[in-house]
């Protein structure tokens, strides 16, 4: 009697610590989200392992970590994939209602797939493919109308041999459901499963044609140019996806990073397309609303990787530390960090990104 007395009498003096302090753990996840998308990194996830030391059942906690995870595993270079899987698996357990933490643990599932193709691991590759697909699943009972999980099935059961998971006939029911579900997404669907060597351009300007002028169209026309080498073509497609909605100023980046693989492909181009790479590079940082410090560190580290590539080696120093006084732990991969990472976690994560496309 004695005992439960003590406890019920310290379960009321933290409830009233908390009630006169205003502790709220959601807020301090999204202080800690705001400490990230400010280059904060280490602070931000020190706050995380805050709130779950004062209570480990913190759903938005573990996803944010599971988000923060993985945004550092591109910057620092160690590959903690289980430990992103991880996390976002503990913010399904404490909340498997929650419909972006289901997506999320399917990206994480997606990405664990990824890098068993590079390993050769076939057991790995099938396993987690079928997992992956039943977690999209899961995210997309959640939300029935939720077209990016079914875009990841569309590509996964559509592009991937039979041996590791590829189903035709799944892959066209998926497109068929995306095409009554969503214009835009049935379209990209349909993209997926065209038959390689078609007309892709084309395919893109026929969606305008009939769907209008949207910016996600004229982003995928862009995208398609780069794949034909229209960089020009892909600019004014850009350009005027920018204009509709800022948010699509990505497309310089895609197009800054197009011209950096041409030198990849042939170094002796480098003297015409690392200048253009540069000022596509340039043209985002100055797009306005400012791009995020994260993306912004990131494409000053392309700028510095540009300059040293082109024996600049002091201008390159500089942009590099610059870059990584902005946030050390910017993505070093030459693939644009996904803009999942970037979304508030309390809101519903409507960002998509190929496994299977540098853009």
């Amino acid at each position: 009697m004695k005992k439960t007395l003590l406890i019920s009498l310290a379960m009321s003096c933290f409830l009233t610590v908390v009630a006169s302090t205003g502790y709220n753990p959601e807020k301090e996840v999204m202080k800690a989200f705001d400490l990230r998308m400010s280059g904060k990194v280490d602070e931000a996830k020190a706050l995380l392992e805050k709130v779950l030391a004062n209570d480990s059942t913190i759903a938005m906690a573990h996803y944010e970590m599971a988000r923060l995870k993985q945004y550092t595993m591109v910057g620092s270079g160690e590959m903690n994939i289980d430990g992103t899987f991880a996390s976002a698996s503990k913010a399904v357990t404490y909340d498997p209602e929650n419909v972006t933490y289901a997506y999320f643990k399917a990206i994480a599932g997606f990405m664990k797939a990824f890098m068993a193709m590079h390993t050769g691991d076939q057991g790995a590759i099938k396993g987690n493919l079928a997992e992956t697909c039943i977690l999209l699943e899961k995210a997309i009972e959640l939300k029935p109308d939720y077209c990016e999980p079914m875009l990841y099935l569309v590509e996964i059961y559509g592009m991937l041999p039979r041996e590791m998971g590829g189903d035709s006939l799944k892959a066209i029911a998926w497109a068929e459901k995306l095409a009554a579900t969503d214009k835009y997404f049935g379209a990209r669907a349909k993209a997926v499963l065209t038959p390689e060597g078609s007309n892709m351009v084309k395919f893109w300007e026929d969606q305008i044609t009939m769907n209008g002028r949207t910016p996600e169209l004229l982003r995928q026309a862009g995208i398609a140019c780069l794949f034909e080498d229209k960089p020009e073509q892909a600019e004014k497609f850009f350009e005027e996806a920018m204009t509709a909605d800022p948010s699509k100023n990505i497309g310089m980046l895609d197009l800054g990073r197009y011209h950096m693989m041409k030198v990849m492909q042939d170094r002796e181009k480098a003297a015409t397309e690392l200048p253009l790479a540069k000022t596509c590079f340039e043209k985002y940082l100055k797009t306005v609303p400012e791009p995020v410090v994260p993306l912004k560190a990131y494409t000053l580290g392309l700028l510095a990787r540009l300059e040293m590539f082109s024996g600049n080696q002091a201008a390159g120093d500089k942009l590099m530390e610059e870059a990584n006084t902005l946030d050390k732990y910017f993505s070093k991969a030459s693939g644009v960090p996904t803009l999942m990472l970037f979304v508030p976690p309390d809101q519903v994560c409507h960002q998509y990104f190929s496994f299977f496309s540098p853009f």
